[in-house]
């Protein structure tokens, strides 16, 4: 029996969909108020209940051999910084205990790449405690340290791009990104449950095609069938807003933290995750085609005058 933690958001259900593909069985622990009209589709077993809850998780882990961690806080509804670590710290924190007692064999867990870039922001400071954790928990376990995902890239900057036509970027149009598609981060992610290569690693997985962000911004063009643009906003000019922002809160959202999280590029060395995983990625190339062309077909029609 698998345990998914996670399984409620995109990356999660993919992941769910995957394991049930190569005939695993699948539990979902998921939030009181989640809504798993989607999970329930696939007919895995649901537990609710909250990581805090030392007893909730007990009864997840009842003959469970793995878990496999994607959640993570919205920081869209709380930007706290102390949200995060109540959320995504305690609640890891506590899987891991729950886990070793209950006598699980493998523990996934979803990570950032780059975590040097990410170490003023809270949630990566949030992922490298937690790593630290699972290296430490006697539990055979791989960790994730994903760039970015495709479904990021299309649904964060796709959708602004049709309706404004640009987009701000803290990046500079020379650096690097490798979109991952959710399909193949999660075929890696069920085939490490078995793969003694993935066994107590820490593995950097990024997609198979490279682009700077002059290259990006043209892909996103031809892809949604007009002119759009990045306004790549200068950094110095950037880290002055969000000083003045900490400066006036007394640091309750880190906003130089999270500016530091979205400059740098977000790219890596895939060299590793081909020899580890055998898997076949798709282009990014060919998905925001698709993404686009999805999303001009679900556009309700204009009313008549």
């Amino acid at each position: 029996m698998i345990l998914c933690v996670g399984a409620t958001g995109l990356l999660g259900g993919t992941v769910v969909e995957e394991l049930l593909k190569r005939g695993k069985k699948v539990r979902c622990f998921v939030r009181q108020d989640s809504d798993t009209v989607r999970l329930e589709k696939t007919g895995v077993e649901i537990i609710r209940g909250s990581l805090r809850d030392r007893k909730a998780i007990t009864a997840a882990l009842h003959n469970v051999d793995a878990v496999i961690s994607s959640f993570a806080a919205n920081i869209v509804k709380d930007r706290r910084a102390a949200a995060l670590w109540e959320n995504d710290y305690e609640g890891n924190l506590s899987l891991i205990k729950c886990s070793r007692e209950a006598g699980v064999k493998k523990f996934i867990f979803v990570s950032y790449w780059g975590l040097a870039k990410f170490g003023n922001f809270e949630h990566g400071k949030i992922k490298k405690v937690v790593e630290d954790l699972l290296a430490v928990s006697g539990i055979d376990y791989t960790v994730f340290r994903v760039t970015t995902l495709a479904t990021d890239m299309s649904l964060l900057l796709g959708r602004r791009l049709i309706k404004k036509g640009w987009a701000p970027l803290f990046m500079k149009p020379h650096e690097k990104i490798r979109p991952i598609l959710l399909e193949d981060l999660a075929w890696c992610m069920a085939d490490a449950l078995d793969n003694q290569k993935a066994s107590c690693r820490v593995i950097e997985v990024a997609g198979k095609e490279e682009y700077d962000f002059i290259s990006f911004q043209e892909l996103f063009c031809k892809a949604i069938g007009k002119r759009v643009r990045f306004v790549f906003i200068p950094l110095p000019l950037t880290n002055f807003i969000a000083s003045c922002i900490d400066f006036a809160t007394n640091c309750r959202y880190n906003a130089r933290g999270l500016v530091s999280a979205f400059t740098g590029g977000s790219t890596c060395d895939i060299t590793e995750m081909e020899k580890i995983f055998a898997v076949q990625q798709g282009s990014f190339a060919r998905y925001l085609e698709d993404f686009f062309k999805n999303a001009k077909a679900e556009k309700p029609p204009a009313a008549k005058s």
